[in-house]
């Protein structure tokens, strides 16, 4: 089954509300009776994170929130979406995070900053 595309609004983050990638996983960590802390990396730990804010303009808004609302069944889903890696864009399959489903704010009357964290797929 294809994977959904981001929708025809901008994809291009704010340089103010782009944090640093985070290339991989925290490591599982297991704290040993001698004091030591045993960490080792999850299974399949080619998973990073981005976290970005993108402005929208009002029109863009009102095409972006039922697409995560319908189409990505309230940001759970999967999708395709170009992603700044620090040099280029690279269509990547992502995932809004737990915690990272996006957040609306307007900034002005014509435009809303929406910020989300991102889980990007085969970093």
């Amino acid at each position: 089954m294809a994977l959904p595309s981001w929708p025809a609004v901008n994809y291009r983050p704010q340089r103010d509300g782009f944090q640093p990638i985070k290339r991989f996983l925290d490591p599982l960590a297991t704290d040993m009776e001698g004091g030591n802390t045993r960490q080792r990396p999850r299974p399949g730990d080619n998973v990073g994170t981005i976290t970005q804010t993108i402005n929208l303009t009002i029109a863009e808004h009102n095409i972006f929130v039922p697409w995560v609302k319908t189409t990505l069944n309230n940001g759970t889903a999967r999708f395709t979406a170009n992603v700044w890696l620090g040099s280029s864009y690279a269509s990547k399959t992502c995932q809004f995070t737990k915690d990272g489903k996006p957040t609306y704010s307007p900034i002005s009357s014509s435009h809303v900053a929406v910020t989300m964290t991102l889980r990007v797929y085969d970093l």
